[in-house]
């Protein structure tokens, strides 16, 4: 909660300094809103990630059987694994729909990845050259609870991340960024992949999970052996790049209700 909090004020402080509406966060990524839906919606996501990296993946009309299990069932918008289920044969698919879905909301149904490995990565672009980034974090996302495949978010208590970034060269991270970078041109995100080890990740040998473009939460913050004096380091780097992104808002981009939205659209996940 500290973490967060200190996020939002130092956020908040670079807007002031900068003379920008703090308010204008919500329309960084906002030209991937979707205004009919309301949502950052994982199928438009989906279809801005290169064969190469994507998942099968598709909606659930309620019939549909994958050829292969195991599967993740997902709400079409959603983050920190809200509403996310595992299915490893067709009869857990038919109780998750029996029992476990909101008849409000759509769902999708995403193969699992085989990669051994989780990660998180967030970035935020460089205002003043967008192809380049100016805040990027690698972590590590690991699971005590002995499962092959688990659902991890920040709100599982068997999940924990380890930072790597601080074992990677610049040389590394470019690497990773020429791959992540390229998905989606968002402004900033938290893109989760799996892979077999930092080195197929750096050689574009990985599957995007997830792609968070709301509240993207930088989650190396989350790992407890970082000092708090290098978290608060961090912060203040990050927020200040972030900031900076409300300069490169199109001015001709209508304002979007998206946090409105959001709001709305929240309980229909849970």
């Amino acid at each position: 909660m500290l973490v967060r909090t200190l996020l939002v004020i130092t956020f908040i402080a670079n807007c002031i300094s900068r003379f920008k509406g703090p308010w204008r966060y919500f329309q960084i990524n906002a030209a991937h809103f979707n205004d009919q839906l309301g949502i950052y919606s994982k199928n438009d996501i989906d279809a801005n990630i290169p064969n190469t990296w994507r998942l099968p993946q598709s909606v659930d009309d309620g019939l549909f059987i994958p050829e292969t299990f195991p599967v993740f069932v997902k709400p079409e918008w959603g983050q920190n694994g809200q509403g996310v289920r595992r299915a490893d044969n067709a009869n857990e698919l038919n109780y998750i729909r029996n029992h476990c879905m909101n008849s409000k909301t759509v769902y999708l149904i995403q193969q699992a990845a085989v990669q051994s490995s989780e990660f998180e990565i967030f970035y935020i672009r460089d205002a003043l050259q967008l192809q380049r980034y100016a805040t990027l974090s690698v972590t590590e996302t690991c699971n005590t609870s002995g499962q092959q495949l688990p659902v991890n978010s920040v709100n599982n208590q068997h999940t924990y991340y380890n930072s790597v970034t601080p074992k990677l060269s610049t040389t590394e991270l470019d690497n990773i960024w020429r791959s992540i970078g390229s998905i989606g041109q968002y402004q900033f995100a938290r893109v989760g992949v799996r892979a077999d080890s930092l080195q197929a990740l750096q050689q574009g040998n990985f599957k995007v999970i997830e792609i968070n473009l709301y509240l993207p939460m930088p989650i190396n913050l989350m790992d407890n052996s970082i000092p708090f004096a290098e978290k608060l380091s961090f912060i203040k780097s990050s927020m200040k790049h972030l900031a900076k992104l409300l300069d490169v808002i199109p001015k001709a981009q209508t304002s979007k209700p998206v946090f409105i939205k959001k709001t709305l659209f929240q309980p229909r996940t849970k």
